[in-house]
C-alpha cells in the first residue's frame, strides 16, 4: 500500500535527499516504494541545532537522509547518544532505545524517540531554572 502524503502550497519535502516544494494548491503525492522522507514540520535545520538532544536529532536526520555516510554521521551520533545519557542520566532508557533504533537501520523511528528527547530535555531544563529561581 503506498504512503500517501498531502502537501500544502509552499510545502517542502526532503525524499532521498531532494527537496520537493509544492508551487501550486494542495497536492497528493503518492510513495510506492521505500524512501527516506522527512515533511518539513519534522526537519531541523543545522541552526535550530541549538541543545544537545537537537544535535543528537540533527545527526539522526542526517544520516537518514544521507545513506552510505555512515563513517561521519555514526560516531556522532554516538558520542552525543552518550555525553547525553551521561548528562541527564534519567534519560537513560530514551537514550538507550534512540541508539537501537540507529543500530538497527531504523532511523526514522529513532527520530521519532529522539522528538520525545527533545522534549524530555526541555522538561529538565525548565525544573532547573525553577530550582534555580527558588533559591535566592
Amino acid at each position: 500500500m503506498p504512503l500517501t502524503i498531502n502537501l500544502k502550497p509552499r510545502e517542502r519535502l526532503i525524499v532521498n535527499g531532494v527537496v520537493i516544494e509544492n508551487s501550486g494548491q494542495l497536492a497528493k503525492i503518492l510513495i510506492h516504494n521505500n524512501a527516506a522522507l522527512l515533511r518539513e514540520k519534522d526537519i531541523i535545520t543545522e541552526e535550530q541545532a541549538s541543545t544537545p538532544a537537537r544535535r543528537i536529532y540533527f545527526a539522526i536526520q542526517c544520516e537518514y537522509l544521507f545513506p552510505g555516510k555512515d563513517d561521519l554521521f555514526l560516531p556522532i551520533i554516538y558520542r552525543f547518544l552518550t555525553e547525553f545519557g551521561e548528562a541527564a542520566p534519567s534519560t537513560v532508557n530514551l537514550v538507550q532505545e534512540i541508539r537501537e533504533f540507529v543500530e538497527g537501520g531504523e532511523h526514522y523511528r529513532a527520530l521519532k524517540s529522539a522528538k520525545q528527547l527533545i522534549v524530555r530535555e526541555q522538561e529538565i531544563l525548565n525544573d532547573a531554572s525553577e530550582g534555580i529561581s527558588k533559591n535566592p
